[in-house]
């Protein structure tokens, strides 16, 4: 009779140390996995999420209309104004004036030649 109550004892305390080393290695894994959420959570916090950004809410898309006008018909006038004056600079800045002396020169030079022509007739 003594050998089944030690078995049964010996049964039982084998059974009670494996469920408390069980619910051991469970705590430990517990507590394991909740410090690495934590660690996670505050790099994600801290180090991703760290732009004010980032943290708040996007603004609404601006859907008005938006259109430019002129203050009025003297400020059009000026700015037409303005376009012919530049516009003339630009066609000023735009002439070949090498060119156009050399072409000036040729018909002075005709000209003169013409002139001394009716005024003084050639010699053969």
């Amino acid at each position: 009779m003594g050998g089944r109550i030690h078995g049964f004892l010996g049964g039982v305390l084998l059974t009670s140390a494996l469920t408390y080393y069980t619910g051991e290695y469970i705590k430990k894994n517990k507590e394991f996995v909740s410090q690495q959420l934590k660690a996670s959570n505050n790099i994600i916090n801290e180090n991703i999420l760290s732009d004010a950004s980032s943290r708040k809410l996007p603004e609404p898309e601006d859907k008005s209309i938006q259109y430019t006008s002129r203050a009025g018909v003297l400020e059009t006038s000026k700015d037409i104004w303005n376009n012919e004056i530049i516009s003339a600079v630009n066609w000023l800045y735009s002439i070949d004036w090498y060119k156009w002396g050399v072409v000036a020169d040729e018909k002075l030079v005709s000209l003169s030649d013409k002139i001394a022509e009716q005024i003084v007739p050639k010699k053969n």
